[in-house]
């Protein structure tokens, strides 16, 4: 039969069983997308970092405007009753930018959320992601006191260790100073932290690009991170990157090459996780080797 709050909610809200590195077992994560107005770096930047196409979906949800608290307090709750039979252990939110900027997510809903995981007897933990410019000590201190006792996990994209890649090829904007403080400050109020880590940008060949994502686990591990994940070049239409593919100066990496990194994080017993190659908008390309050995 027909269940208009299911059908609903599975435009935004989905959950799975996912490996957590934290508890080391399997846990349901659940993930919400929520429709906020566009990364404010992408706005202010004219494009943003070159791989990164989320904003082409939240221009088609929202068109860059802020809705009202209230709209992401009903799809959160809609969501939540989608999902009574799953028991969802954590909970992951996703606006294609920055949680904590306000700009992008109404603080009224901000608030509301720590509040609804605190009360939730599943629930145990709560990730957000944000740019390093918004995560600090108030916000961290004043989420973990709502939680409760529940753990806070903020995602952070640090990308590439080295700062020609980061600001100039990626064109993230962000010292490392910048991100060493905030992790360490983040790590101090008793958060963790996970950071994302990019192979392959634009500008680097298949050699280098191993070597500077591996080189980049190494650095973000000694700064404090708790887990990271290896994010894996796929192309999405309207990124710089989608230009330099259609030109043919560009291609994903080799599954070979994900699986060196594999092999280094079994080695060195890492706290890694390897991204999907699916998103949205969905990818015009992703990792892949000849068509006899991809599959």
């Amino acid at each position: 039969m027909f269940n208009l709050v299911d059908s609903i909610a599975n435009l935004y809200s989905s959950a799975a069983i996912k490996y957590s590195i934290p508890e080391q077992m399997a846990v349901t994560r659940w993930t919400l997308m929520m429709p906020g107005a566009g990364c404010e770096y992408w706005k202010k930047t004219n494009g943003g970092c070159t791989m990164c196409g989320f904003n082409n979906l939240t221009k088609k949800y929202t068109r860059g405007l802020l809705f009202p608290s209230f709209i992401f307090k009903l799809l959160y709750r809609l969501g939540r009753k989608a999902l009574t039979t799953k028991a969802p252990n954590e909970v992951s939110v996703f606006n294609g930018g920055n949680f904590w900027n306000e700009k992008e997510i109404p603080s009224g809903f901000q608030s509301f959320l720590l509040k609804e995981v605190a009360k939730d007897r599943d629930l145990t933990r709560l990730m957000i992601e944000s740019r390093c410019d918004y995560v600090t000590e108030a916000r961290v201190s004043n989420a973990l006191e709502i939680l409760n006792g529940k753990k806070l996990k903020i995602a952070i994209g640090l990308e590439s260790q080295d700062d020609f890649v980061r600001n100039q090829l990626i064109r993230k904007g962000m010292s490392k100073r910048i991100f060493e403080n905030k992790v360490g400050m983040a790590r101090k109020c008793g958060a963790e932290v996970l950071v994302y880590v990019f192979l392959k940008p634009v500008g680097l060949d298949e050699g280098k690009a191993l070597k500077e994502a591996l080189a980049t686990i190494r650095y973000a591990l000694l700064t404090g991170a708790t887990e990271i994940e290896l994010s894996c070049a796929f192309i999405q239409e309207g990124t710089r990157m989608a230009n330099a593919y259609h030109r043919g100066e560009f291609k994903p990496p080799y599954l070979w090459t994900i699986l060196e990194i594999i092999n280094e994080v079994i080695k060195n017993d890492w706290p890694v996780s390897i991204g999907g190659f699916n998103d949205e908008p969905p990818p015009i390309a992703i990792p892949s080797n000849c068509s006899d050995c991809s599959p």
